[in-house]
């Protein structure tokens, strides 16, 4: 059932952060216009935007788009463009938040928070809706003890919701298989992945490209630099160590790999962290 937004208003802002992260901000939007299918936005942070009252439109990476209704809980992640909102003669009244840290990159590693799957249907608003209400609770402190209790309820949330993930009405079986061959088996290519599909590349790239936003390779890339940024957090590893573990030649081509993705070096990468 939707639930009628009476204003917008911010709830939440907040500059503080800690070691697992931060929730910057949180609001209620009505009536908004959303953000452009045609020109999309790559925000730099997740997101959560919950479609409260109305209906509309997302599109998602490479993702054909989709259509969105009250209930729809939306994800945003930081590199991965995306536009949203209401079609002509549709209205879209959202509650949003705002989140970024190490602790949301290990879950999207672990593969809690995936990126090919960027809508959950979450249709008992009046039951979830106070969940995230109260991560942004104004309540809480402006500590770091009070920031860790909002990361924690925000995983909580997270836990919850996700067996309600809104998936393809036909699972894709082979996508799985892919997605795990191409993640834990670091030597074997994407062509010899096709072929043992029993497809031909052209076909499974294409297809593979529409249901995950990014061709196999780099696809396998993108979530390699997402375990790298994960174990630099968590574990004191050399970059020989984490060559090693995520399958690149020598620590050298890791290093090369890790600033093209990121901007940064691991050295880099590392320093900011222990700063943070």
């Amino acid at each position: 059932m939707a639930v009628k937004v009476r204003h917008s208003r911010l709830v939440l802002q907040s500059s503080l952060n800690t070691k697992l992260g931060h929730v910057s901000l949180a609001g209620y939007l009505r009536d908004s216009r959303g953000v452009s299918l045609t020109t999309m936005r790559t925000y730099g942070n997740y997101a959560l935007v919950y479609l409260l009252d109305g209906s509309g439109r997302m599109k998602w990476g490479n993702l054909p788009v989709v259509k969105c209704r009250a209930g729809d809980l939306l994800f945003v992640y930081p590199e991965i463009p995306h536009g949203y909102g209401p079609g002509p003669g549709e209205t879209w009244s959202e509650f949003y938040l705002v989140f970024k840290g190490p602790i949301f990159d290990l879950w999207r590693s672990s593969g809690f928070l995936r990126p090919e799957h960027p809508i959950r249907h979450l249709p008992q608003i009046r039951r979830w809706l106070p969940r995230l209400e109260a991560v942004a609770d104004s309540a809480l402190p402006e500590s770091a003890k009070g920031m860790l209790r909002r990361i924690c309820r925000l995983q909580q949330f997270l836990a919850d919701t996700g067996e309600e993930i809104a998936s393809d009405p036909q699972p894709v079986e082979w996508l799985e298989a892919a997605r795990r061959q191409l993640i834990e088996s670091p030597d074997i290519s994407p062509v010899a992945v096709a072929r043992a599909l029993g497809v031909s590349y052209e076909t499974f790239r294409k297809e593979f490209t529409r249901h995950t936003g990014r061709p196999p390779a780099r696809y396998r890339l993108h979530r390699r630099m997402e375990q790298a940024r994960a174990l630099i957090t968590e574990r004191n590893l050399s970059n020989k160590q984490l060559a090693e573990m995520l399958g690149f030649y020598d620590e050298f081509h890791f290093s090369r790999r890790f600033r093209q993705a990121t901007g940064q070096s691991p050295r880099q990468f590392r320093r900011a962290k222990a700063a943070a």
